[in-house]
C-alpha cells in the first residue's frame, strides 16, 4: 500500500526522489583475451533503482499506445529481434551473388547515437502524440536529474601493477 501510495505521487507530481535517480555503471570486458588497459574493450551495464524500473514499467504498460515505433524497427522492441532482419540481408546476398550480380551493402555505426538525441525534438513528439503531461513532466524530471557513477571495484590493469612495482 506504501509503495502504490508513492508510485502514485511520483506520476502525479511528475517528480522523482534523488535516490531513484542514481545509477552505477559496472564495466563487463567484451571478450577475454583483450587488452584490460583499454576501455573500447569493456561494456557498461547500468544498475538503477528497482522502484525506477518499476516507474518504467508502469509507463510503458500504461501508455505504450502513445509509445509506438515504425514497422522496420527491429531491435530494443519487444517481440522483435535484430535476427529477423539478418535473415533477409543474408538471403538478399545471397540471391544476388547466387544469380551474379555485384551487391552493394552500406553499414550505419549508431554506437554513440544517444549521444546525439535531440531531447526537445523527443518530448514534442511525446506531446504530438497524446502522453499525458504528468508523464511528461515525470521523464524530463528524470533526463535532466538522472545520475551515474563507474563503479572500478577491484580490477585494475596488470601493466598499471607491474609499473608501480618496478
Amino acid at each position: 500500500m506504501h509503495v502504490a501510495r508513492l508510485l502514485n505521487a511520483i506520476i502525479s507530481h511528475g517528480a522523482l526522489p534523488d535516490s531513484f535517480l542514481n545509477s552505477t555503471i559496472i564495466p563487463i570486458p567484451k571478450a577475454g583475451n583483450v587488452s584490460m588497459c583499454e576501455s573500447a574493450n569493456y561494456r557498461g551495464i547500468a544498475l538503477s533503482s528497482v522502484y525506477l524500473k518499476i516507474v518504467d514499467n508502469i509507463v510503458l504498460h500504461k501508455y505504450s499506445a502513445h509509445l509506438s515505433t515504425s514497422e522496420l524497427q527491429f531491435g530494443f522492441k519487444r517481440k522483435s529481434s535484430t535476427n529477423l532482419c539478418t535473415f533477409v540481408l543474408k538471403e538478399s546476398l545471397a540471391y544476388y551473388t547466387k544469380n551474379d550480380s555485384t551487391v552493394f551493402c552500406s553499414f550505419l555505426d549508431v554506437t554513440k547515437a544517444s549521444d546525439r538525441v535531440n531531447y526537445c525534438k523527443l518530448f514534442r513528439l511525446l506531446i504530438d502524440r497524446g502522453l499525458p503531461a504528468c508523464i511528461i513532466r515525470l521523464l524530463l524530471n528524470a533526463y535532466i536529474r538522472l545520475t551515474s557513477c563507474v563503479w572500478h571495484g577491484v580490477m585494475f590493469c596488470l601493466s598499471t601493477f607491474l609499473r608501480l612495482m618496478v
